[in-house]
């Protein structure tokens, strides 16, 4: 084992398992090596100990980002044992790369990590899902080695404590947000997936997946209403695998039946078509379903003045707009699918003048009854 010099920086060379390790002793987030004697010793440790432990990775500074990435998700490809594992870490790294760029992994310190966590509350992120896209970087850099020297210092925010789970636009914002989208046909896909999300509680990846056969706009769900028309059935989402029904009231039904009319127009007729397909540069692909819609929602939101808020947020609008009208939580589940009681809970001050109205009723009663 040698602690030597290349000019004013420390470089360390030994042998473990008989192979030679001969490095640049950098501090982390550095691409030169220290020039201290006193942290040149402390990395030298460091660096014995990894190689020791089969920890100590190739030191190429060619290894980049996007390339990891993509090294991550085919070796993690090879042993899912489900689709959904390996969509969930491409979207999340799709995040990272957009916030972080094409850097060296190497570069990726404590303080880059803590500047995305900031810049995604900005955006309006939830505690819970910038704790997710940290999690699936983590992924990348511990393959790569990368790691170790941050896991003492990288902090995941708290979730309890933290940012709100949803978000739930009041009335006039949703009449400036459906107005403003309504201006531009650019933005009728995710319009009217809007408006279906907004009438339904639906999920973005639930919309996603809609496919033609999943709608059926001749059932009659109400024999005494004229407007009790058309049933749509939720066949992919985040927490069931059983097909949902969804009741469609005029408006949500408005806007099925606009994307099945531009389906049409498109030639995408066939019932396994996706109505919400995957489009790139104007090339549809109605065999795929929509990863993302993005672009058209930020410009979106931000023209109807919503800076931050998420699709996401539809939903918990919706969830918001029953509970205030002290609709049952049983028939809210059965129309939204899955709702922890976390969620519920997070509404419950909503609901604070219904329940002190129900205790004052239960007081009067046991005034009369003991009278």
């Amino acid at each position: 084992m040698a602690l030597w010099k290349r000019g004013r920086r420390y470089w360390t060379y030994f042998s473990v398992n008989g192979s030679q390790v001969r490095r640049p002793l950098c501090p982390p987030g550095s691409r030169l090596a220290t020039t201290n004697w006193q942290e040149a010793t402390r990395l030298e440790k460091e660096v014995i100990r990894a190689a020791m432990e089969g920890e100590l990775g190739p030191r190429d500074p060619s290894v980049k980002l996007f390339a990891a990435i993509t090294d991550y998700l085919q070796a993690k490809e090879a042993t899912a044992n489900s689709k959904r594992t390996i969509a969930f870490d491409r979207e999340r790294l799709e995040v990272i790369k957009r916030h972080l760029g094409d850097v060296k992994l190497t570069t990726i310190t404590r303080k880059v990590i803590e500047g995305f966590q900031a810049k995604r509350r900005l955006e309006g992120a939830s505690n819970r899902t910038i704790n997710m896209d940290v999690g699936a970087l983590r992924q990348v850099l511990r393959r790569f080695k990368q790691w170790r020297r941050l896991e003492g210092d990288v902090k995941m925010l708290t979730e309890a404590g933290g940012a709100p789970i949803g978000r739930a636009l009041s009335a006039d914002e949703q009449r400036r947000l459906f107005e403003t989208a309504a201006k531009n046909p650019e933005w009728e896909h995710v319009y009217c997936a809007a408006v279906l999300a907004a009438n339904t509680s639906m999920r973005g990846v639930e919309v996603k997946h809609v496919r033609r056969r999943n709608i059926d706009l001749d059932k009659v769900w109400d024999l005494e209403s004229a407007t009790g028309k058309g049933v749509l059935y939720v066949t992919r989402s985040k927490n069931e695998t059983s097909k949902r029904p969804i009741p469609l009231n005029q408006a949500a039904g408005e806007a099925v039946d606009r994307m099945l009319k531009r389906a049409d127009a498109l030639g995408h007729t066939d019932p396994d078509h996706y109505v919400w397909c995957a489009s790139q540069h104007n090339n549809f692909d109605p065999t795929k379903p929509a990863s993302k819609w993005d672009t058209a929602w930020h410009a979106l939101r931000d023209a109807a003045g919503l800076p931050g808020f998420r699709f996401h947020d539809l939903r918990h609008t919706v969830v918001t707009d029953l509970l205030e009208a002290g609709e049952p939580e049983h028939v809210i589940e059965a129309v939204t699918g899955h709702l922890s009681r976390r969620m519920l809970e997070h509404y419950s001050h909503q609901r604070l003048k219904a329940k002190g109205q129900m205790l004052a009723r239960m007081e009067e009663r046991r005034k009369k009854q003991s009278a």
